[in-house]
């Protein structure tokens, strides 16, 4: 199995949520996810930026790729285009994971490795999943939601979009394509949206100064959702659906998947640190001294 993960790093540094210094935060979430693969033997690639490469890069990983400065006249609250550009760089079957996902166990992995379905994710996200980002993000799922079907005209809105009622998603902390067809047309209308999106001045006027518009919480996830509704794809999941109820999570702890998801993912880096002591010493002894380099006294 190959698996990948992909920095984009102009988010990061434009403080996506209002948190600082995420740069570095992140390169301990990301060695921890990489030590998890590379104990149990798997091919890890990146693919990432110039900045990006020089910071992550030190990484162990097996290739990494300049893949994602093709991105500069992105705007940074697009922060899944790094993800999309990544699926269309890597071969089918690849198996990208977000940074903070941690895959702990034999168990996960075979579930992974499964080619027969269209697609395989994290999770499917309905009512309970939505319910939890409005609570915490203050209606932030609702919202953008609203923001883009405003300024997408019905040329850009996909015929799969338009349909979905929208009240389901796929959680993108994991995906496997299987099915090139399915790929493609998830990959083309994503960025047919996000080209209009990027290029409507009042919208980018808006995301410069509202930190709570995140369009790709619609784009990434419900689009993923409703291509794979419409044409009746086969859909996989790691964990059951919505991992916002004690079933989900104690399946997650059974087959040794993580997902620190949310802006209190930072929250345990502490633990992050720690674990990643027990797993590979010197890479942590690595990523501090990265992460010295970067900020130093």
């Amino acid at each position: 199995m190959r698996f990948v993960h992909s920095v984009w790093t102009k988010p990061m540094k434009g403080e996506r949520w209002e948190i600082k210094n995420q740069l570095e935060k992140n390169l301990w979430l990301f060695a921890l996810s990489v030590a998890y693969v590379k104990s149990f033997g798997y091919t890890i690639v990146l693919h990432t930026d110039t900045l990006g490469s020089e910071v992550y890069g030190q990484l162990p990983y097996d290739e990494v790729h300049l893949t994602l400065n093709q991105l500069d006249s992105v705007h940074e609250r697009f922060w899944a285009a790094g993800k999309i550009f990544t699926y269309e760089a890597e071969p089918l079957h690849s198996i990208h994971i977000d940074g903070d996902v941690f895959l702990k166990k034999e168990e996960v992995y075979n579930i992974l490795s499964c080619e027969q379905q269209d697609l395989v994710c994290q999770m499917f996200e309905g009512k309970n999943t939505q319910k939890a980002y409005n609570r915490f993000l203050g209606g932030i799922y609702d919202y953008n939601r609203k923001i883009v079907m405003k300024y997408s005209n019905t040329k850009v809105l996909p015929t799969e979009f338009k349909k979905h009622n929208h009240n389901s998603a796929i959680n993108c902390g994991v995906v496997k394509f299987n099915n090139e067809i399915l790929k493609r047309r998830y990959i083309d209308a994503y960025k047919k949206m996000l080209y209009h999106l990027n290029d409507n001045a009042e919208f980018i006027k808006l995301a410069n100064r509202n930190v709570n518009l995140c369009p790709d919480l619609i784009l990434e996830q419900v689009l993923l959702k409703s291509i794979t509704d419409y044409h009746k794809n086969k859909v996989g999941v790691v964990i059951p659906w919505d991992f916002y109820n004690k079933a989900s999570l104690d399946v997650a702890k059974k087959i040794g998947f993580t997902h620190l998801i949310g802006k209190d993912k930072y929250s345990h880096i502490p633990v992050v640190k720690e674990r990643l002591i027990q797993i590979n010493l010197e890479l942590y002894n690595k990523t501090n001294q990265i992460i010295k380099d970067l900020c130093p006294l």
